[in-house]
């Protein structure tokens, strides 16, 4: 997902949950028992089917169950499936729905709302930005796409009100953990297809089937939820509300966080950090799975040259960068693929390697490459537009000058509102942009798939024959020994052609209030709640 450990079945967690009720010892008092939590930016949009990200996936954790979820230990668990059998060459999984289940105006859940809900992703008219990601697993999604098959011929099939069979176009063995992604949740589809674009905004029509269920959302404001009576579990969610309140300022969600106007906050200001760590006990900081890097858009003059692209990604000092930001928790990033992430008992970038890149610039070769390419320090080139959300001016400005004063490339930061950053990137109005992607599953895949052509949020113009073919390769590829190899060629064609630019591997930091207990936070920045309480 935008933004934002290997194997089949695990996704690392943040382990420190606050403390239980028996040892904090407080009595319940009568007032609702209500999670606020701030977000540093609003979501471009909460449909599951259509938006993904950051902020969306605990949003959606909150509203929402798929087929499986994961506990806090990262291990794959039961959801709104309470089993599933696997065929032989684990192409086929056949998903056993648990007795009695709810949409949250008490309406019965079947299986085939999620074949409704997978099909509506898959049909271009939905326009999802995660068509692509069903493709991917789905047998003939890509073809029904593409109108070249109907949907009869899709691999997922209610056989009745509790079964649901799902056909792969390969033997992925991560496919558990792909479901974990927002576009794979129910929706259902008299409301959406009464109101499709609006269905998700009115407490009316959204209908979910998770912990909460929807009570307003006030744009630029908040998203307020309340327990949902008629979800599997209620019994067992202790919560009888959320609010998530959109902050867009860090330094203001410190403050609302201190004054105790919110709970918890889904980051803190960088310059804070440091005093954060060392003086309270309520910041919670973790091991993401994501990446952080610049886009390049290489249909921009100057930057349609690879040689241009490569010198830029070889001048880059990521240390400096990181000291600029006062970034004491995360690493320089040598490559897209996370060091966490291991396949055939093997890490991947132990195996792929630096790239022939440096955590410090490599000053004499990026000003080699660029006199190459015609442009000796940076003469004739553009000033480019380096585009940013308005909470990255400062992190803009490192790169700024760091371009200039490595290779005489000039640039002008624009800013734009948090909600337009994303889709201005999709359209093409940048040139030099920040990127970040948190991982969908455990699995060096989901770090390579977004740069293929037809991935939705690859937004650089970038698409190269042979990646592609690689990533298609590693796809089916059962030999995990194998498919290691086609990816880390797949990731120094990236890394040659330099369509991005790898900056830094972030840890994740919120702050909880310590009368919060039983949540946890995934690897991929999803906050759970389901099992959350309040004790003050």
């Amino acid at each position: 997902n935008d933004n934002q450990v290997a194997g089949t079945g695990e996704v690392t967690v943040e382990k420190t949950t606050g403390k239980t009720e028996a040892e904090t010892g407080s009595t319940e008092p009568a007032k609702d028992k209500v999670f606020r939590y701030a977000f540093l930016d609003e979501p471009p949009g909460i449909d599951p089917g259509i938006s993904q990200g950051g902020t969306q996936s605990t949003i959606y954790a909150a509203l929402f169950e798929g087929l499986v979820t994961v506990d806090e230990e990262g291990n794959i668990v039961p959801g709104v499936a309470k089993s599933w059998d696997v065929n032989g060459d684990k192409t086929e999984y056949t998903f056993h729905l648990r007795d009695g289940l709810k949409w949250s105006d008490g309406k019965p859940l079947t299986a085939k709302d999620f074949e409704y809900s997978w099909l509506r992703v898959l049909n271009p008219e939905t326009a999802s930005t995660y068509s692509w990601f069903v493709e991917m697993f789905i047998k003939n999604g890509t073809a029904y796409n593409k109108g070249e098959v109907d949907a009869s011929q899709v691999g997922v099939k209610a056989v009745d009100e509790k079964t649901l069979v799902v056909t792969l176009n390969m033997p992925a063995s991560y496919f558990l953990q792909a479901l974990l992604a927002g576009c794979w949740l129910p929706v259902r589809q008299d409301v959406v297809e009464a109101d499709p674009e609006k269905w998700c905004f009115n407490a009316d029509t959204f209908i979910s089937n998770g912990p909460f269920k929807f009570t307003e959302y006030k744009i630029g404001s908040h998203i307020s939820a309340v327990k949902n009576e008629h979800y599997w579990n209620a019994e067992n969610v202790k919560l009888d509300g959320v609010r998530f309140n959109f902050i867009t300022d860090p330094n203001t969600a410190l403050s609302a966080f201190e004054a105790g106007d919110v709970d918890g906050i889904a980051g803190v200001p960088e310059t804070e950090f440091v005093n954060l760590v060392s003086g309270s006990n309520e910041i919670h900081v973790y091991d993401k799975l994501s990446f952080n890097f610049l886009r390049l858009n290489t249909t921009t003059p100057g930057l349609d040259n690879v040689k241009v692209r490569r010198a830029i990604n070889l001048a880059f000092d990521r240390k400096a960068y990181l000291d600029g930001l006062g970034n004491i928790t995360s690493t320089p990033a040598l490559g897209s693929v996370p060091s966490s992430l291991t396949l055939a008992g093997k890490g991947f970038r132990d195996v792929a390697g630096d790239n022939g890149l440096s955590a410090t610039a490599k000053l004499e070769e990026a000003r080699s490459l660029l006199a190459e390419a015609g442009y000796p320090d940076g003469k004739g080139l553009p000033t480019y537009r380096l585009h940013c959300a308005q909470s990255a001016v400062k992190s803009a400005e490192i790169v700024q000058q760091m371009l200039l004063s490595n290779l005489g490339i000039k640039t002008e930061i624009k800013p734009v509102d948090s909600k337009l950053n994303f889709p201005m990137m999709v359209e093409g109005q940048y040139d030099i942009a920040f990127g970040g992607w948190g991982g969908d599953y455990t699995h060096p895949m989901t770090f390579l798939e977004l740069f293929t052509s037809t991935a939705y949020d690859n937004c650089t113009r970038w698409a190269n024959k042979e990646y592609d073919t690689l990533i298609e390769q590693a796809r089916f590829e059962t030999d995990e020994a194998k498919a290691l190899d086609l990816m880390v060629q797949a990731e120094h064609i990236l890394m040659e052609e330099s369509p991005i630019v790898p900056l830094l591997f972030p840890s994740g930091a919120v702050m909880i209030k310590d009368y919060v207990d039983g949540w946890f936070i995934s690897a991929s920045s999803v906050l759970y709640l389901k099992n959350a309480s309040i004790s003050q």
